[in-house]
């Protein structure tokens, strides 16, 4: 029997709930809709540690952040790959490729796997020499433009503005025309995997002027998720870096538009994939995201925080052994897309995978037991130390804000969260509350629940080196959560001797206002 192809889709930083068949925000993605009906969509499926380097390190490695050891937004030198999901593709017969957005491997221009590579990354530390968007916009963009950010937006802005060069140069429609190029030359005698990296909707908030004013001409806004619990920040902060942030009026309505016209423009370049893959016999597609954006829930703004709007991903599957219109609620993520499409491929999963074929999930082929809850941390001490300034007149103390690190377990049902750092708890009842209004940890009647997550927390921290635990019951507040495990922090300091550099280094230190 023919082995069959991929086609990995993945955008940055997209809510779960920015999908129109999601029917909760007034998000405009047809293309992604259909392709929701036409196979299974993961109503629990969750980044589990939502910042951008170590859910891509996931995504290649089907290892847990707490496994391969980059539990931050620090980018380390050759990490051994060789057993990476496009490795172990390409030593099975298969054409691997990559457009776009890269898996923040570093030197970014190494293709680590990936036969065909064509990386056009914002985030590449190379983007001013070798990568190839850059590139293409340096010879063919008018020079008047004053180049990708020449409207004044940025990767991490809070200003948002219709794009100021014609559509061709925005990343979007560069991605979408590399990706259709890859399938219009590759090799029709061996089965591929394509991977296609947007950037959207991740900042710059820079939609084609017609996605943009779709949402900013309208009268309606989607309100952010303010909780009982919530603190509001005194005043707003630099709109280039702040992530404690109060959304409304103009703010609100224009980040808005920014956010979901760039979903609408990615989709709507994603539906020319989407009719060029349906002239392809047996593909899988996968659409996902590397994690959500706050989006101004609970004054926040960015990731790597554990709630809905950073940790909540879209996830949908099409192919042959699929059936359509399926709705799947197994708390899953990004560490079992490598042994899924391996299972599908016909090839051995490596060892030391963390993550689970949701296989026998989708295809009715006889469901096994599935796990019953997701953990996810992120660790964000040293990372983000100059977003949160404290004002004159800020709360600080007990401001969940100010928490360096945290830990959360979810069925999709509940959600528990411990920041280790303090100690502090939170229990959320996402059937009946999504947008974690409430807080349930200090309610009466909610003991036993609290105790129980607890407990479970505990027993999935066991053995960890940092000592969360000391008997898998209880939990130790205080001990050290690092963004690097020691093993990784240790090969670090060696591609650091041995001359290399490491992405986003500046973030061990803390940024000043």
């Amino acid at each position: 029997m023919a082995k069959p192809s991929f086609i990995v889709i993945h955008t940055d930083q997209h809510r779960a709930d920015c999908l129109g068949i999601e029917g909760k925000r007034r998000v405009f993605t047809p293309n992604l809709d259909y392709l929701a009906v036409s196979g299974a969509r993961f109503s629990a499926a969750y980044s589990t540690c939502p910042v951008c380097i170590p859910q891509r390190l996931t995504f290649l490695t089907g290892q847990l952040a707490s496994t391969h050891g980059v539990q931050g937004n620090i980018g380390i030198p050759y990490l051994p790959m060789q057993n990476s999901l496009p490795h172990v593709l390409r030593n099975g017969g298969y054409q691997t490729a990559l457009v776009g957005r890269t898996f923040h491997t570093v030197p970014s221009d190494d293709p680590n796997g990936f036969e065909y590579y064509v990386p056009g990354d914002p985030s590449s530390e190379l983007k001013e020499t070798k990568d190839h968007f850059f590139q293409f916009l340096r010879k063919n963009a008018p020079g008047h433009a004053g180049g990708y950010y020449g409207n004044g937006t940025g990767n991490n802005s809070l200003i948002a503005a219709p794009f100021h060069m014609d559509n061709a140069f925005h990343h979007t429609q560069w991605t979408t025309e590399e990706a259709l190029k890859f399938l219009g030359a590759r090799d029709a005698g061996r089965p591929f995997f394509l991977s296609v990296g947007y950037y959207a909707p991740h900042g710059p908030l820079n939609p084609p002027e017609e996605f943009f004013n779709r949402y900013y001409n309208s009268s309606d806004v989607d309100q952010p998720a303010v909780g009982d619990w919530d603190i509001p920040p005194v005043a707003n902060w630099n709109p280039d870096r702040t992530g404690y942030v109060k959304l409304d009026g103009e703010l609100l309505k224009s980040v808005q538009a920014g956010y979901y016209g760039n979903i609408t423009f990615a989709d709507f370049q994603i539906g020319r994939i989407l009719s060029a893959a349906a002239r392809l016999p047996n593909t899988y597609i996968i659409f996902t995201s590397d994690h959500g954006e706050n989006l101004g829930d609970h004054y926040l703004y960015h990731k790597s925080r554990p709630y809905q709007g950073a940790a909540h991903i879209p996830f949908l599957i099409s192919g042959p052994a699929i059936s359509p219109l399926q709705v799947r609620d197994e708390p899953i993520g990004w560490h079992d897309i490598l042994p899924t499409v391996l299972e599908l491929a016909g090839l051995p999963c490596p060892e030391g995978v963390d993550g689970e074929s949701i296989v026998s999930l989708v295809s009715g082929s006889g469901e096994n037991a599935w796990r019953e809850y997701l953990h996810s941390e992120n660790s964000l001490r040293g990372a983000h130390a100059g977003m949160y300034p404290a004002l004159p007149g800020q709360q600080v103390e007990g401001n969940l804000v100010y928490e360096p690190s945290w830990h959360s377990l979810t069925d999709g049902k509940w959600k528990y969260i411990w920041f280790d750092s303090s100690g502090a708890e939170q229990l959320f009842n996402l059937a009946d509350d999504p947008d974690e209004l409430v807080d349930l940890a200090a309610k009466d009647g909610y003991s036993e629940n609290l105790i129980a997550w607890r407990r479970l927390l505990a027993k999935t921290l066991e053995g960890r080196p940092e000592g969360f635990t000391a008997n898998g019951e209880d939990l130790i507040a205080g001990r050290p959560h690092a963004q690097l495990s020691e093993s990784a922090e240790k090969l670090m300091q060696e591609r650091i001797s041995q001359g290399f550099d490491i992405a986003y280094k500046h973030y061990n230190k803390p940024r000043r206002p």
